[in-house]
């Protein structure tokens, strides 16, 4: 049922001019992975704070220097740069006290597989 859900809504998007959003995982309902409009949004069960040092160390992990990176409880942003000079741009907004939304953004247009690389290694560390 909900698997038809969200499939259905996948199909509205896709039909809707100007909207292009994808799956990507079969999370289903509000929670999952989606890439739209150049950005991975994910939707993680944990505080602002805890993502944020997961990502934090995601970022170590892979070698990407970070430039800022500030929180507090309600919302945080992480502010990199790769080593080719493109930019990563993470936001992080509490949708509750024990969830967090995620958006990353790799470069000016967006680069889909640097972040699911940078989303899975931050993963790593929750």
């Amino acid at each position: 049922m909900k698997r038809g859900l969200m499939m259905l809504f996948v199909v509205a998007c896709l039909g809707a001019t100007g909207c292009v959003a994808l799956v990507v995982g079969g999370a289903a309902g509000a929670a999952g992975t989606v890439w739209y409009e150049g950005a991975l949004v994910d939707t993680i069960s944990k505080p602002v704070p805890v993502v944020q040092n997961a990502m934090l160390a995601g970022l170590k992990d892979l070698h990407i220097s970070v430039n800022d990176a500030k929180s507090d409880s309600l919302e945080g942003h992480i502010d990199a740069r790769l080593a080719n000079g493109d930019k990563v741009a993470m936001k992080l907004e509490a949708v509750n006290d024990s969830t967090t939304k995620l958006t990353i953004r790799v470069g000016l247009m967006g680069d889909k597989a640097m972040s699911e690389r940078i989303l899975a290694a931050g993963r790593n560390h929750l």
